[in-house]
């Protein structure tokens, strides 16, 4: 299956520790990934390798459900996960000292099924729309972080 990458990366006007602790809780992702309606069912309820939890987005128009796993978990560096059912992907926020404030990335890889691509027209506009949607997430973590 082919696969899409979506990266965005600002400054956050916060400490690297309060960035990591707030992206680094499943259940709060809610709250600042649009799309992700649903975290449930997070076992354990902190953040380590082997964490996993489901949930419930929707693809623009497309909702898929599935399980998660965290795959990386070192406060404050990164925090990784996978979702390992629904549709496959890896997401990484890398979160580097920047003065006070934190540089964060974030990076989401992911399969692309061709039926999602076929609702837009071409891979290009579905690449750009989900590019479109890191930079909003990045952008949620600001305003969010910065409050």
């Amino acid at each position: 299956m082919p696969t899409g990458k979506a990266t965005h990366s600002a400054t956050i006007s916060a400490p690297p520790q309060k960035v990591y602790d707030f992206v680094a809780e499943a259940s709060r992702a809610t709250s600042f990934i649009p799309g992700l309606s649903r975290i449930h069912n997070v076992q354990p309820a902190t953040a380590q390798p082997g964490q996993t939890w489901e949930y419930e987005f929707d693809w623009f128009g497309l909702v898929i459900s599935g399980n998660s796993k965290c795959t990386r978990s070192e406060r404050p560096k990164v925090f990784e996960f996978q979702t390992i059912t629904g549709n496959p992907s890896t997401w990484t926020y890398k979160i580097e000292p920047d003065g006070a404030n934190a540089q964060v990335t974030l990076d989401v890889q992911y399969e692309i099924p061709g039926n999602v691509v076929a609702r837009f027209a071409s891979r290009p506009v579905f690449e750009k729309m989900n590019q479109d949607r890191a930079r909003e997430i990045i952008s949620n973590l600001k305003t969010m972080l910065e409050s």
